[in-house]
C-alpha cells in the first residue's frame, strides 16, 4: 500500500468518525428539541393557568396591567422576570417576588431553629428545587443559543 493510499485510507476513516459525530450531534439535538417541546408544553399550560388569572385580576392590578400588555404584544413574562421591562408594575412585581423570597427564607430559619431534622429536610428540599431551577434555566439558555437544525 503507498502512502497515497494509506493517506486517503486515514482520510476515509476521519470522515466516517465525523459522520458518526454528526449523527449523533443531529440526534442529540432532537431529543434535545422534543425534551424542550414536551417542557414548554407543561410551562405553557401553568402560563395560561397563571395568564387567565392575572386577566381576571386575581393576581392583583400589577400583574393584570402587566398581562394585558403581554397579550398585546408590549412586553414578555421573560422580559418581567430578568427585569428587562422596567415599567412600574414590573418592577412591583419583582419586589414582592423577592419579598417572597425572603419571607420563605425567613420561615425556614425559624423552622430549622425550631425543629431541627424536618426543617433540614425543608433545606435540602429547597436546596434540590434551586438547583433544578438553575440547570433547567442554563439548559434553557443553552438551547436558546444554538440554532436549530433542519431535522428531515
Amino acid at each position: 500500500m503507498s502512502d497515497a493510499d494509506r493517506s486517503i485510507a486515514q482520510v476515509r476513516a476521519l470522515l466516517g468518525e465525523m459522520r458518526g459525530i454528526r449523527a449523533d450531534i443531529d440526534r442529540q439535538t432532537r431529543e434535545a428539541i422534543a425534551e424542550h417541546e414536551k417542557y414548554l408544553s407543561t410551562v405553557e399550560d401553568k402560563d395560561e393557568d397563571r395568564a387567565k388569572k392575572a386577566r381576571s385580576g386575581e393576581l392583583g392590578p400589577d400583574w393584570q396591567r402587566l398581562q394585558r400588555r403581554i397579550d398585546l404584544g408590549e412586553t414578555s413574562l421573560t422580559a418581567i422576570v430578568h427585569g428587562l421591562d422596567d415599567s412600574v408594575p414590573a418592577e412591583n412585581v419583582r419586589r414582592t417576588a423577592a419579598e417572597n423570597v425572603r419571607e420563605v427564607a425567613r420561615v425556614q430559619a425559624e423552622e430549622l431553629g425550631s425543629r431541627e431534622e424536618s426543617a433540614q429536610e425543608l433545606q435540602v428540599s429547597f436546596t434540590a428545587a434551586q438547583q433544578h431551577l438553575r440547570e433547567m434555566h442554563a439548559q434553557m439558555e443553552q438551547i436558546a443559543a444554538k440554532p436549530l437544525p433542519r431535522v428531515d
